[in-house]
């Protein structure tokens, strides 16, 4: 088994069935499939073969499904690069993964590191050297039957996805066919997906959430909407248009939604089922949805790049009612909290969150010394704090490297920011530990403030009193018109730090 084999049948099954649709584009399981194997064929004229790294620079598009399904035919192993990057850090990632066919977009041609062994459009080619990029449609032209007689199987390696890097350099995280596999099918039970569903999928390809979407999709036989950039009108208009059923997106990307849904009222009673992950929707943000999606079920998601992504997941029974917990773990995983010695945590004592099953990765790209340190005993040591209630149900606290120690006391930033986003001035917050020479360390929150909310410091500071602890509260509070975001949309907090410590200045 591998994951062409899903198009395989998708296509048997559903030959005249939209696939993918993309902007004005709509391509179907047939046509899908019949495009992916002719690409594989001319890519192994090429000598481009299993085991061969593969990068992809690409805004979504229905040629990046091609060719991700082409990648997996050949057994070739796709490293799916996040085009927010400088050129300058896509050639370190290239360099890193020994990548030597390389398929890009023209509008992204400017961050192509030209040293290296290239095709085009999407694509160029290693192996062959060749004084310009040959164009992506020209491939199909001189496709044969010709095809690779190694079988692919589970434990063949299929993508390498690097890490958004929020704290540290990026890690390449090895996914074998099996671990993608596996996370289709726990997202298969987690969502109950048919091949009624019309899905819009607007997060980047790049991104492991969309990625391993892609396959659930195909293996359910549904439909998957593509959009190059995200705009919440686009967004909400593409929901009207197609009676979309399905959504899955950031939270970042809600709140946007939700404020341009002010601007028109937009249909989407189609939408029966909602999800959200990637980082936490505050109780407030949840409500809303609510009422944005009146016909859905809602889901919050936990992932990691390194289990595929899902661990763990709430639906609408669990979703308002255990409204700060990321629910119970996916069909094939096991979770669990230990302490600083190694030890299980009883239930509601907060540890690091660790994880196992088949959808956990391989390990980290030519970092044995990482992969030792994740992979201990069997179990992913993910780096997040988190706790498990008396009915199993998992909630995160934070990450492992962004406690915060003052005074030796442990706090946990995401207590603070919970509170910090319920003032009715603040659109968004964060909160970063600074170094301080009395408390080691002291927090700080960066905050960002609603239009014509305007607030001061010391009284963002007064509402954490009325509902912290004093020694969680912030004794500094600085205001930024956004807070820097990777391409998960996570928060990047060492550069909330630099920000801080730049403009405010140490203490």
């Amino acid at each position: 088994m591998n994951l062409f084999n899903f198009l395989d049948s998708a296509a048997k099954k559903y030959p005249d069935k939209a696939a993918v649709i993309c902007n004005s584009k709509r391509i179907t399981y047939k046509k899908l499939k019949a495009r992916a194997e002719k690409l594989a064929s001319a890519l192994y004229s090429l000598g481009i073969t299993k085991g061969t790294k593969a990068g992809i620079l690409s805004f979504n598009c229905i040629e990046y499904i091609e060719t991700i399904f082409a990648l997996m035919k050949l057994g070739t192993v796709c490293v799916p690069l996040n085009h927010r990057l400088t050129a300058g850090e896509i050639k370190e990632l290239v360099e890193h993964a020994g990548v030597t066919t390389f398929f890009y977009g023209k509008q992204l041609e400017e961050k192509v590191p030209f040293d290296v062994h290239l095709i085009k459009n999407f694509i160029t080619v290693g192996g062959r050297q060749t004084s310009e990029p040959i164009p992506y449609e020209s491939l199909f032209s001189s496709a044969s039957s010709n095809y690779p007689s190694e079988n692919i199987n589970e434990d063949d390696e299929s993508f390498i996805i690097y890490t958004a890097g929020t704290t540290g350099n990026p890690r390449g995280v090895i996914l074998t066919h099996g671990n993608q596999i596996w996370n289709t099918l726990n997202y298969t039970a987690a969502y109950s997906m048919t091949p009624g569903d019309i899905e819009l999928a607007p997060t980047p390809l790049f991104h492991t959430s969309t990625l391993g979407r892609v396959f659930t999709y195909v293996f359910n036989h549904a439909t998957f909407i593509l959009c190059k950039k995200f705009s919440p009108d686009e967004c909400l208009g593409i929901i009207e248009k197609e009676k979309v059923t399905s959504l899955t997106q950031a939270p970042t990307m809600y709140h946007m939604m939700i404020k341009a849904l002010k601007n028109r009222a937009w249909d989407t009673r189609s939408v029966t089922r909602v999800v959200t992950g990637a980082s936490p929707m505050t109780p407030k943000a949840k409500t809303e949805l609510k009422g944005l999606f009146s016909m859905a079920d809602f889901f919050d998601l936990y992932g990691l790049t390194e289990a595929g992504p899902g661990v763990s997941i709430i639906g609408s029974a669990d979703f308002t009612r255990k409204i700060d917990s990321v629910g119970k773990p996916m069909l094939s995983v096991e979770v669990r909290i230990n302490d600083e010695k190694g030890n299980m945590t009883p239930a509601g004592q907060v540890g690091e969150i660790l994880c196992q099953g088949p959808n956990v990765m391989k390990g980290y790209y030519k970092d044995p010394e990482a992969t030792a340190e994740a992979l201990r005993n069997g179990w992913f040591h993910t780096g997040d704090m988190g706790r498990i209630d008396e009915e199993g149900f998992l909630y995160i606290v934070g990450r492992k490297k962004d406690i915060i120690i003052s005074g030796g006391t442990n706090i946990y930033p995401g207590e603070v920011e919970k509170v910090l986003i319920e003032h009715p001035a603040v659109d968004d917050a964060s909160v970063i530990g600074v170094p301080d020479e009395t408390w080691g360390e002291k927090v700080v929150a960066a905050v960002v403030l609603k239009q014509n909310k305007p607030c001061t410091e010391k009284t963002i500071i007064g509402f954490c009193r009325e509902h912290l602890a004093s020694f969680k509260c912030p004794r500094s509070v600085f205001f930024t018109d956004e807070l820097p975001r990777n391409a998960a949309q996570k928060i990047m907090k060492k550069k909330l730090c630099d920000m801080f410590l730049k403009n405010a200045g140490a203490p």
